[in-house]
C-alpha cells in the first residue's frame, strides 16, 4: 500500500545514507512514545528529523548533568531545599510539575503527553534556560 516505513529502515537507513540517513532504535522508540495512537499516526522523513533532534538535545542534556553529577554524593553534598537559591527551588517546582503531569498521563495510557512534557521540561525549561545559567555558576564558583 506503500502507507508505511520499514522499521529497520529508521533504524540502518537506507542504500542512499544521505536521503535515508540511520537513525537507530532509539530515536524509533522516542517517536513511538511520542504520537498520540488514539488518532490516526503520521511517520516520514521531516517527522523523523525533527524527533532526532529531540532526541540528540535530551541526549546532550542528559550526558551534561550525568558529566558534571559523576562524583556527587546526596548524603555529602546535598542541600536542603529551603536552602537553595530561588532559581534551583523554581526548577525543582517545575521539575515536581513535570512529574505530576507525567504520573497522570502514564495512569491515564497518554503516553505521548509524558513523552512532550519530559522533552518540555528538559530541552526548554532545563537546558536551553536553567542549565545556561547553572554552567557560569558551576565554573566560578567554588566547590563548597
Amino acid at each position: 500500500l506503500g502507507n508505511v516505513i520499514d522499521p529497520m529502515l529508521v533504524i540502518q537507513g537506507g542504500k542512499n545514507q544521505k536521503v535515508e540517513p540511520p537513525y537507530g532504535a532509539d530515536v524509533l522508540r522516542l517517536w513511538v512514545s511520542a504520537v498520540d495512537y488514539s488518532v490516526d499516526v503520521s511517520i516520514g522523513p521531516n517527522i523523523l528529523k525533527q524527533i532526532f533532534e529531540s532526541y540528540r538535545k535530551l541526549r546532550n542534556t542528559m550526558r551534561y548533568l550525568v558529566g558534571n553529577l559523576h562524583d556527587f554524593t546526596p548524603s555529602k553534598h546535598g542541600v536542603p531545599r529551603e536552602d537553595l537559591p530561588d532559581l534551583d527551588q523554581w526548577m525543582l517546582t517545575q521539575l515536581d510539575n513535570v512529574k505530576a503531569e507525567v504520573d497522570d498521563a502514564m495512569a491515564n495510557y497518554q503516553f505521548y503527553r509524558a513523552s512532550q512534557a519530559l522533552q518540555r521540561f528538559a530541552i526548554s525549561d532545563l537546558s536551553n534556560f536553567y542549565l545556561d545559567i547553572a554552567k557560569d555558576r558551576l565554573y566560578i564558583s567554588a566547590p563548597d
